[in-house]
């Protein structure tokens, strides 16, 4: 057992030491190569995430040691290794394409722990059935740890127990009577929350710029400021989204869902420190998060 424990242990170590050294900072660099596999991070976590769900069903469903012995072993080193080169892509595609935030490190450290334990089911696959079931079930709640907080960095919080919006919307709460109006808390910030935030927020920090509160981004990133009053050149928010449809540096990303019209005059208004017209302001909420 003590050479499989140094082969596991091994590469799981130089993983956190890289994860350490690499961390998520909000800058995107090169180079290339490295950026695209880190890349792969989104498409290799699928593969070792269902082995993980299926080895301990072997477990269960085949009673004698000698008819699940070989299937149960080589499902789980796939898993263990698969679990390793999912969580080293994430830890590249975190650092190499400007990934930052709470929720980046939360979901990063979950995964190189993930790959810990899914080295562990495999370790203990000479011990006793109750043992390796206990690790295999410790190995597949970890890594559904890091798979919830995965997907709410890409679906938002309460993911995937939290239902559409049509259905938030049609619960019959009975809504406060509305405040004095506000263009950046009734407008505004809906447009951001929508478009912007998921990239830009607490959780998840691309290029150093969080868009969750105008303090934010007074301050900006990498390439200045998002929000510079009443100067559009000067204010990246807005340069980003008048960019033309088939310019890399479109915000947001062209594969993504894209700001109207009155969404764009919306933010050009509140830049400019002019009062945004109820017209404006009615078509600008459509497609926004309320």
């Amino acid at each position: 057992m003590r050479p499989r424990l140094l082969l596991a242990l091994a590469p799981n170590v130089a993983l956190a030491l890289l994860a350490l050294w690499l961390g998520p900072d909000g800058t995107e660099r090169g180079p290339a190569v490295l950026s695209i596999i880190g890349n792969f991070h989104i498409l290799a976590l699928h593969v070792p995430a269902a082995l993980l769900l299926i080895v301990p069903l072997f477990e269960v469903w085949e009673r004698h040691e000698e008819a699940a012995g070989v299937t149960v072993r080589r499902l789980s080193l796939i898993s263990a290794v698969g679990t390793f080169g999912a969580s080293f892509c994430g830890v590249l595609h975190a650092h190499f394409n400007g990934f930052a935030g709470e929720g980046v490190e939360s979901h990063l450290w979950a995964g190189v722990t993930a790959s810990f334990f899914a080295a562990g089911a495999w370790v203990v696959l000479g011990q006793a059935r109750r043992i390796r079931l206990i690790a295999q079930g410790a190995a597949i709640a970890v890594m559904s740890l890091a798979a919830h907080v995965g997907g709410e960095l890409v679906h938002d919080d309460g993911f995937p127990f939290r239902p559409n919006k049509a259905v938030r919307e049609n619960r019959g709460v009975t809504k406060a009577p509305p405040s004095a109006p506000d263009d950046y808390r009734d407008v505004i910030q809906p447009i951001l929350e929508s478009h912007c935030v998921g990239c830009h927020g607490a959780k998840k920090v691309k290029g150093k710029l969080r868009m969750d509160s105008v303090e934010a981004m007074l301050k900006g990133g990498e390439e200045g400021p998002a929000l510079v009053h009443g100067d559009l050149k000067k204010s990246v928010l807005f340069a980003r989204i008048t960019l033309d449809k088939d310019d890399d540096d479109l915000m947001p990303p062209a594969e993504e869902s894209q700001l109207n019209a009155a969404q764009i005059e919306a933010i050009r208004l509140w830049i400019e420190r002019k009062p945004i017209p109820a017209t404006v302001a009615k078509e600008a909420r459509v497609g926004a998060r309320k």
